[in-house]
């Protein structure tokens, strides 16, 4: 009855003159997490002499469900992606605390907005006051990316290549040289043109149904036609020429057509981590295909 009584009473009234300036809310979260896992949400709301009739509400993506932590005596729910936390009466103090835990699920991964706002009542009208903008990164489980670019893009349609930072074979005799590709919009032909330092020699590993090939140290992988799924791993390694303790330096770029314009992206290079808890420290395409691509 009292939720009934809230929604008529809220979308009875329209916005109110009253100042904003004086009333703020402001969300405490990380600014990245791991599929998986769960954090706090802390949001302080400064209420001045607000008495009756709130709500704060905070719209999560798919894959992600809220937990009751600390209420400050408001009914909370969570439908539809909806997390709503419903005042009859506010707190006393003019600037409280609320908290929620936020699970995200294992499949998620990817940068995403989480908006909410606080809707009051004073003097028989509403007010709406909209929380400060917030962007969370959710990073595949036991990685870690140094530069922080989720792969896939949260985008369908974004296209992005990145290469790992090169790391030695397990034999220790050669590099090894992975690129992550989400087509995106592209479906055309598409090429991506490596060039390595001299000292190296390079050779496939896999080609993602394209033709291969190396030229006065460079590396080219050439399709007529990307291949249909829509992220896709490829690789080559590298072996020195001669003994060399340090990691090569790799320029790429990817080159592919999209809206009727060629479109030619230099390949960003992206650290892996494992988390400390990990203790496979060698990186293998079961890893990639888990934690990266659907």
């Amino acid at each position: 009855m009292k939720n009934i009584l809230i929604t008529i009473i809220l979308s009875f009234f329209v916005f109110s003159g009253f100042s904003d300036n004086q009333v703020w809310v402001y969300a405490n979260l990380p600014s990245k997490t791991y599929s998986g896992k769960q954090f706090t949400v802390e949001v302080t709301i400064n209420k001045m002499s607000l008495k009756h009739f709130a709500e704060f509400k905070q719209k999560l993506p798919k894959g992600f469900t809220a937990i009751e932590k600390n209420s400050q005596s408001a009914d909370f729910h969570f439908k539809d992606q909806y997390v709503k936390l419903i005042w009859l009466r506010l707190p006393r103090q003019s600037q409280f605390k609320i908290s929620y835990e936020i699970v995200v699920d294992r499949s998620v991964r990817g940068t995403y907005n989480l908006p909410g706002q606080f809707t009051y009542i004073y003097d028989n009208q509403r007010g709406n006051i909209y929380l400060n903008d917030i962007e969370l990164a959710v990073f595949p489980p036991d990685w870690d990316f140094g530069p922080g670019i989720p792969f896939p893009p949260a985008n369908p349609e974004s296209v992005q290549c990145l290469r790992l930072k090169p790391f030695y074979s397990k034999d220790q005799k050669s590099i090894i040289v992975k690129l992550l590709v989400s087509r995106g919009i592209a479906q055309g032909a598409a090429k991506i043109k490596e060039k390595i330092p001299t000292g190296y020699k390079a050779s496939l590993i896999e080609s993602g149904n394209a033709s291969f090939s190396i030229d006065k140290q460079t590396v080219e992988f050439v399709w007529n036609k990307l291949p249909k799924e829509k992220d896709f791993v490829i690789s080559y390694k590298l072996s020195p020429v001669s003994f060399n303790p340090q990691l090569p330096k790799i320029e790429g770029s990817f080159m592919y057509q999209a809206n009727g314009q060629l479109q030619t992206p230099k390949i960003r290079e992206v650290y892996m981590n494992r988390n400390r808890n990990s203790k496979t420290p060698d990186v293998n395409n079961r890893d990639i295909k888990n934690h990266f691509i659907k």
